[in-house]
C-alpha cells in the first residue's frame, strides 16, 4: 500500500487528487506546519530535504508532487485516467492539474 507523508497546506492534495482517481489504496501520514508555516523536522526523516509531499512505494521513496503524478501515471495508471486521450478529456484533465497546484 501507498504511503503518503502529507502536510497541510502543500502540494499533496495533488497527489492525493490523483490517488483518488486512480483508485489505489494509501494511507496518510500527516504533518502540521508550525506557526513559522516551515514543515517539522520529523519530515526529514522521510526525506532528507523535510519537504511533502513525500510518497513511499514498495521501497521507493518520491519526494516532488510533479515527480510524484508522472510515477503514478507510468507504474498505475492503465486506464489512462490521470491521463487521457481525447480533446476535451486532456483540458479537463490539465484544468484540475493546474488549479491543484495553486491551491
Amino acid at each position: 500500500m501507498l504511503t503518503v507523508h502529507h502536510l497541510n497546506q502543500s502540494r499533496s492534495q495533488r497527489v492525493l487528487w490523483a490517488l483518488e482517481e486512480l483508485q489505489l489504496p494509501y494511507q496518510v501520514v500527516s504533518y502540521q506546519r508550525g506557526k513559522d508555516m516551515l514543515a517539522p523536522a520529523e519530515l526529514k526523516s522521510v526525506h532528507p530535504l523535510g519537504k511533502s509531499p513525500v510518497v513511499e512505494d514498495n521501497g521507493h521513496i518520491l519526494a516532488e508532487s510533479g515527480a510524484i503524478l508522472e510515477y503514478l501515471q507510468e507504474t498505475y495508471d492503465s486506464a489512462r485516467r490521470l491521463k487521457p486521450e481525447s480533446v476535451e478529456d486532456k483540458l479537463q484533465y490539465r484544468f484540475w492539474l493546474h488549479y491543484a497546484e495553486g491551491r
